[in-house]
């Protein structure tokens, strides 16, 4: 419906967009702590090599005369030692030949200071300076290293935005598809409803017009003919109900008591139960066995058989049997049979064709979707498939392994079944 759908795509944007926002904001935290993370590491490494400088330093010795002291990472590579006049007494390899890493002095009081550097047409170092003591004349030590490339250019940003687009996009996506679910029992109750409410119309419509005339017209209106109707459209009314009740507990899940079921015995029974008529021929081939509601498939099977009689010229032929490990029930006339492209159709609530409604008026248009339903609710498939002619309903349900049924269920149907085998064809 066009109203539920732009309601899908206002919902969709609304999430999508607290989503952007959501992620913007955890992008750019994560590109803070990523990297505050890096130049914390970096800043203590320094810190590290130029301690021990510093204490070398103390200690008489210049770093070039001992084993030069580095980081546990290894990534501080440009180490200087720099008097109070600026220039550099001791350097590490990639530090010598340049020039002062800085020109910032501690003051005594704060002998460790961080430093970011930024000359023009250079990448920025991040450095510690260690005052190597408080005396007026002391060296400062200055220990870092280049920016990390991850940091220095925007690579970092880059691929926080590509995941970001991608989560966005991901999101939206997942949205739609959230919000469609949450909406479609709103928009099924809204069809239901719509079309309920007309098929209802009618014999409401028509019991109203039988009253009022009886009102009306009490000496020209046969009270026993207008009982009559009256209980017609009342019958009709308490059909459509009754079948709306039981569409609502299959796709309501309402769950059903299952047990291990003869199929073949439960079509035969009910092809008994329905004799006289459009004659049957019944195909059976042994025990079928099904897992399910026995009261759910009768009403299914039920459902095919009044179809089939209300559609048949001659006859109509029922086979059970199995193939590929799943039960099947087949349900053929000899009719007019079904367009292809009516063949889905059919299974739609409400749903009468032309022959349907000309054979059967006071049909309610939902046999074949509770049909449908009950054969969905039992993991199997309810379809009309080719038939030389007239219509061929076929029913398949997951086979049960013979080997799960108890005693007790083989015993129960037991009684020899009525018609032919599928071998007398």
């Amino acid at each position: 419906m066009p109203s539920l759908r732009s309601m899908q795509a206002r919902y969709t944007t609304a999430a999508t967009m607290l989503l952007l926002l959501l992620t913007v904001l955890g992008g750019v935290s994560l590109d803070l702590a990523i990297r505050y993370r890096v130049e914390d590491q970096v800043f203590f490494d320094a810190e590290q090599v130029a301690a021990q400088w510093s204490a070398q330093v103390r200690g008489g010795l210049l770093p070039h005369s001992a084993p030069a002291p580095t980081s546990t990472s290894g990534t501080v590579d440009l180490v200087q030692l720099v008097d109070a006049r600026g220039r550099v007494m001791a350097a590490s390899p990639d530090a010598t030949g340049r020039l002062r890493l800085s020109t910032l002095r501690p003051p005594p009081d704060d002998r460790l200071q961080r430093r970011v550097e930024c000359r023009p047409g250079e990448r920025c170092v991040l450095l510690m300076a260690n005052r190597v003591s408080t005396a007026p004349d002391a060296p400062v030590v200055y220990a870092g290293t280049v920016e990390p490339p991850l940091i220095a250019t925007h690579r970092l940003e880059y691929l926080i935005a590509g995941a970001a687009l991608l989560i966005v996009l991901l999101g939206g996506r997942l949205m739609w598809w959230i919000t469609g679910r949450a909406l479609c029992p709103a928009e099924q109750q809204y069809r239901l409803a719509s079309v309920t409410s007309h098929e209802l119309r009618t014999p409401i419509a028509g019991l109203r017009v039988q009253l009022e005339e009886a009102l009306l017209h009490p000496d020209h209106v046969d009270p026993r003919d207008t009982i009559r109707g009256a209980l017609s459209a009342t019958g009709r009314l308490e059909a459509i109900v009754q079948d709306l009740l039981t569409m609502t507990r299959l796709r309501g899940g309402q769950p059903a008591p299952y047990e291990p079921i003869d199929l073949a015995a439960l079509v035969t029974e009910e092809v008994d139960a329905h004799s006289g008529g459009t004659p049957v021929e019944l195909y059976t081939a042994g025990d079928v066995w099904v897992h399910g509601s026995g009261i759910q498939l009768i009403r299914l099977v039920g459902n095919l058989l009044s179809n089939a009689r209300r559609h048949a010229a001659t006859a109509v032929t029922v086979c059970v049997g199995s193939a590929d490990g799943r039960a099947v029930l087949a349900v053929t006339d000899d009719g007019n049979g079904i367009a292809p492209a009516d063949r889905e159709r059919v299974f739609e609530r409400f749903t009468r064709l032309d022959e349907g409604r000309r054979r059967d008026a006071g049909g309610t248009g939902l046999g074949l979707a509770i049909s449908r339903d009950i054969a969905r609710a039992h993991r199997g498939t309810l379809r009309i498939e080719d038939s030389p002619r007239g219509a061929r309903f076929v029913l398949r349900l997951p086979l049960l392994d013979r080997n799960t049924i108890g005693r007790r269920h083989l015993t129960r149907t037991g009684r020899t079944t009525a018609g032919r085998t599928a071998d007398d064809r």
